[in-house]
């Protein structure tokens, strides 16, 4: 490790001292392959165009950046943007209801990441900053630049990386331009869950066109989205420590988990996106343009099944299965009123997220110099809610119901790549035993949370060409004002014992019947959610308790930003050398208001809140520097150096917390006064390019982490009875760092020299090591240390295409190693087990002298090896969750007019 990063900073500190001591040249950085760009005039689409215009843009930029790039409007090849972006190297998504919807870059995962919509920093519908993508169509986004590398102009927020998702810029066109795209969609599992319908649809429209002799430009767009979501899994709570010996071989303090769960969730995915857009160049010095982007994104979920609990406690145990310390089989049976819960579950999850982002930018362009402002505004919206209604085992003694108090038998056994076996002595499909007991809107399974985030912001930027070794200098500076809320909200509603009653008929579903795999589940209830709690509780009136208001918040934040940054070009060695260098210093000012709740010993019992505010600021000064050195032709180094930070997650920063007392004391919350992530970063990276299409390129990297925000107990002084009382407090808190390097190899290549018709053959590879000592304490799992969450070591794309004549098609894969992460089902840290999702499309383009010229017939498959979601905790044969999706199927057709 110590060698890797001395070698970087080496490297850096020669190579700039030879830059700086070179006197300033002519000599200007070599052209691409003159001989290939003569070979290929023929006009080049889809895939292979875009992977073209890609390695373009990675070749000419400034910084280390990786390029996603379309050859038209909706052109991406994937249906999600995030599916998009995991293809490129070090970059992964994890999968949400078989979506991506969030990156990970260099196994930093998306605490890290900075999102940015045509430059502009984006608010988030998440409590934290974490962007959801799939908010943002494909259809509707032109292209994307991941910068790995930063430049002292750059919005700061990013050590992993950022993220800057591009769309239409309309004058970049000559031509009126129309593209309307239609696709039908199939959900092969949603066919067997009866919530799920399996057929959906994608369609969007995009109108481009120039007016005033090519001085005004307008676009306009719309994508529509509804496809099902279908999901079904078995799932182990976390375990503890059962202080037995359960399987007999000596060795006792088994580790149990509390209890287990298997649900299908089906339903409907909806989104709606738009944009719009106003270019006008007046003339050749002045450049201004208008955008706003639009999204609503809604989930509709019906999620059914049943779950176990407390199963550690209250039962006797028999046939027990311990691996490595764990139990992972066992047979359970309630011994008293203590002892498992086995309840059916009938579950809502429903929530609205809306998206406004847009801004005007100006350009004047003078003989030498150049200004650019921008003014920027950005929105969200989230109104959530899960509610679940819940059943207990009831026997009828004497015409009454009398919850099961013993005698509940369930039996439960996981094996690695396949769902857990389950079986109990209780039919849980007959509705005159399993009786409604409560619904909950509970704040341990989301709540029902509104959330609103704001973000104002504003820059200008100068630049002056010069003369000399120096080429042109640039000043500018940022401001932003944000401000989000959190409003917790949570309901309970139970039915007396005495008073419980069978379901009416008229409510009642066909049983829950769980698919192919999941075949060793028994079948559940099912029932009209809503008709019963209209039935057994009344209206659904979520409202903000007195526990709810140490987890609502109000966060505001304004930061002050100033960066001067000069670009240079020599050589050395006879080989063009230019390259950038600045500084960018931000003042972050944070104000976090909530409230503190005690409840306990120091309060005779009574519940007391008191209002809380923190304000806390921090100044960081951020240097950089990028090289690019063309040490031969179609060959160049980089070499570059950073300092970055990534401000803290926002509801990290919640002022609130809850005391309570009852024995010692106990306390939970947030922290207004953490610092953000600081790292002094660098990267090596050769790039080697052999002509448009063709290039093989490795980076290296190392990042030194000052600090990193972790889960952590401290102390708390509890005045009790005037007596000061040590206690503990659960928060997050600015943690030991560490290092974070790897490696990344790219390679792509289009086979043009091969005989007709395999000259169209081409493939596109990455692969990415990561590696880090950071580590994160997680004591609730009996795991202890865990590696870094969100860090996979080992990552790779592999992709081979086929391009002729119109016709393309194209089969990908994408693999990611194990990894840490948090599941909000459990709360808790887990792993995830390695995984590869294959897709696959292919479609064809009718060429222009057909009656049928613009028209694209398409079709695509996503995850064809229907490719499991699966965790563990710590111990492989310690299974968590098993979860599957189904393959999804797309068939549609795309017409474009004009260009």
């Amino acid at each position: 490790m110590r060698r890797f990063k001395a070698a970087l900073l080496g490297a850096s500190a020669f190579t700039a001292a030879l830059a700086l001591g070179q006197p300033a040249l002519a000599q200007t950085a070599p052209q691409p392959d003159q001989d290939a760009t003569t070979v290929d005039e023929v006009v080049v689409t889809g895939i292979r165009a875009s992977l073209r215009n890609a390695l373009a843009d990675k070749r000419a930029a400034d910084n280390v950046v990786e390029v996603l790039s379309a050859d038209d409007i909706g052109a991406l090849p994937e249906i999600s943007i995030a599916e998009s972006l995991a293809r490129l190297p070090g970059l992964t998504s994890n999968r949400d209801r078989g979506n991506g919807t969030q990156i990970s870059i260099r196994g930093m995962g998306p605490n890290l990441v900075n999102t940015l919509l045509n430059g502009r920093e984006l608010v988030s519908a998440e409590a934290s900053r974490n962007i959801r993508y799939e908010q943002f169509p494909a259809e509707l986004i032109n292209g994307a630049y991941v910068f790995k590398s930063p430049t002292a102009s750059q919005v700061e927020g990013a050590i992993a990386g950022q993220v800057d998702l591009r769309t239409i810029r309309p004058l970049d066109y000559s031509d009126r331009r129309i593209v309307a795209n239609v696709r039908g969609t199939y959900s092969d599992l949603a066919a067997d869950i009866e919530d799920a319908d399996p057929y959906g649809y994608i369609a969007s429209f995009s109108y481009i066109d120039q007016f005033m002799d090519g001085k005004l430009g307008v676009a306009i767009g719309y994508s529509g989205r509804r496809q099902a979501v279908a999901t079904a899994r078995t799932n182990v709570f976390r375990y503890t420590n059962s202080f037995a010996d359960l399987n007999g071989d000596g060795t006792g303090n088994d580790e149990i988990p509390f209890g287990y769960e298997a649900l299908v969730r089906g339903g409907d995915d909806i989104r709606d996106g738009g944009l719009a857009t106003v270019q006008y160049e007046p003339t050749e010095n002045i450049s201004i343009n208008a955008d706003l982007f639009y999204s609503k994104v809604s989930y509709d979920e019906t999620q059914r099944g049943f779950r176990l609990e407390d199963l550690p406690f209250g039962n006797t145990f028999s046939n027990a299965t311990v691996q490595n310390g764990g139990v992972t089989g066992l047979t359970a049976t309630k011994a008293a009123d203590f002892g498992l819960q086995l309840r059916n579950v009938n579950e809502l999850f429903e929530f609205t997220d809306e998206l406004w982002a847009g801004g005007v930018n100006g350009e004047y362009r003078g003989d030498r110099w150049t200004l650019k402002g921008d003014v920027a505004y950005s929105t969200t919206e989230r109104d959530q809610r899960f509610i679940t209604v819940r059943t207990e085992v009831h026997d009828i003694v004497g015409g009454v119901p009398v919850e099961r108090q013993s005698g509940v038998t369930g039996t439960f056994n996981t094996t690695p790549g396949s769902a857990a076996d389950y079986a109990f002595n209780v039919d849980l499909t007959n509705p005159a035993i399993n009786l409604v007991s409560e619904f909950q809107i509970p704040e341990n399974g989301g709540g029902a949370p509104l959330i609103n985030d704001e973000l104002v912001s504003g820059n200008v930027d100068f630049e002056h060409e010069l003369d000399g070794f120096f080429t042109a200098v640039q000043v500018g500076a940022r401001v932003t004002d944000r401000s989000k809320d959190y409003t917790q909200r949570t309901q309970f509603g139970f039915v007396d014992p005495a008073a419980r009653r069978a379901i009416p008929t008229n409510l009642l579903n066909a049983p829950v019947r769980f698919p192919g795999d999941f075949s060793n589940v028994p079948s559940t209830l099912s029932f009209d959610i809503l008709g019963v709690i209209d039935a057994f509780f009344g209206d659904i009136n979520p409202t903000t308790s007195d526990f709810d208001r140490r987890s609502s918040w109000v966060v505001d934040e304004k930061t002050t930003a100033g960066y001067a940054n000069v670009d240079f070009d020599t050589a050395l060695f006879g080989r063009a050398l230019t390259g950038n260098l600045g500084v960018r210093v931000i003042k972050t000012e944070t104000t976090s208001s909530s409230t503190r709740v005690d409840q306990g010993a120091q309060t005779g019992g009574a519940v007391v809140l008191t209002p809380v505010s923190f304000t806390n600021e921090f100044t960081d000064t951020l240097p950089t520097l990028n090289l690019n050195w063309q040490i031969a032709e179609g060959q160049q180094i980089r070499l570059a150096a950073s300092k970055g930070i990534s401000r803290p997650p926002l509801d990290d920063l919640n002022a609130g917390f809850g005391v309570f007392v009852f024995g010692a004391p106990q306390a939970f919350g947030g922290n207004p006064e953490l610092e953000p992530f600081r790292a002094n970063q660098f990267d090596l990276t050769y790039e080697r390019y052999f002509g448009p299409d063709t290039a093989f390129t490795i980076s290296g990297f190392y990042k030194d982490l000052e600090t990193y925000i972790v889960p952590q107990i401290t102390e708390i002084i509890v005045d009790v009875n005037g007596t000061p009382t040590a206690g503990t407090f659960r928060q997050p808190v600015n943690g030991t760092g560490g290092y974070i390097q790897g490696f990344e190899v790219l390679y792509q290549q289009a086979f043009t020299f091969l005989p007709a018709p395999f000259d169209g053959l081409g493939v596109y590879a990455n692969y990415s090591y990561t590696d880090s000592d950071i580590s994160v304490a997680e004591n609730d799992n009996a795991i202890g240390n865990i590696p870094l969450p969100g860090l996979s070591e080992h990552v790779g794309n592999l992709s081979f295409y086929y391009y002729k004549n119109g016709f393309e098609a194209r089969i990908a894969g994408r693999y990611r190693s194990e990894f840490a992460t948090e599941l909000g089902d459990t709360d808790r840290i887990l792993f995830n087990e390695a995984e590869t999702v294959v897709d696959f499309q292919t479609s064809y383009t009718f060429p222009d002298n057909s009656s049928l010229s613009g028209v694209e017939l398409l079709f695509q498959a996503n995850n064809l090896t229907d490719e499991p979601f699966e965790t563990y905790y710590g111990d492989t044969a310690r299974q968590g969750r098993y979860e599957t999706f189904g393959r999804r199927f797309f068939l549609g057709a795309t017409y474009r007019f004009g260009g």
